[in-house]
């Protein structure tokens, strides 16, 4: 049987950061749907990397590598929104947190291995977007809408927190 999708297993690439830990980047669909919140789609996830140097280069590289942290035992992500005076609302800024210690992402990344973190992003983010079962051919993104985040500044439950049932 032939199946198409996502790899959520996906881990392509591993960074160092600047205190010696070395973390895999995983592009889980919790980490997709952070990426389209704050590019628009996964076609605009993929163009953001500048190689002209006309366009900003750190953030996006910071936003795509935080993303592939995320996930348990790794970095949570800290969302914040703005509302315009017509109720739209559009991600302003998503910054990345160590669960165990705080550490900011951005803290721990270091200018000189922007290199080792766009090949890293480029072989996980290029491996989990992987059609399965089609002799790792690419599946051909396609520009999809994200339904959003909910505003938060804060991070969200741990993985390890009891689910409840709202019946049914």
């Amino acid at each position: 049987m032939t199946t198409t999708g996502l790899d959520l297993l996906a881990e392509g690439g591993t960074i160092t950061l600047t205190d010696g830990t070395e973390v895999p980047l995983r592009y889980s669909f919790r980490a997709l749907a952070l990426l389209e919140a704050r590019f628009g789609s996964v076609a605009a996830v993929q163009t953001a990397i500048d190689t002209t140097g006309d366009r900003p280069t750190f953030g996006p590289i910071h936003q795509l590598v935080g993303a592939g942290t995320v996930g348990p035992g790794g970095f949570e992500p800290l969302v914040r929104e703005h509302q315009d005076a017509q109720g739209n609302r559009r991600v302003t800024e998503i910054n990345y947190r160590r669960r165990k210690d705080g550490a900011d992402l951005a803290d721990l990344l270091h200018p000189g291995r922007l290199g080792e973190y766009v090949e890293a992003f480029n072989a996980a983010f290029t491996r989990a977007l992987e059609s399965q079962g089609n002799d790792g051919a690419g599946a051909a993104p396609t520009e999809t809408v994200s339904p959003g985040l909910s505003a938060s500044t804060s991070p969200s439950e741990s993985f390890t927190s009891p689910l409840t049932s709202t019946g049914g």
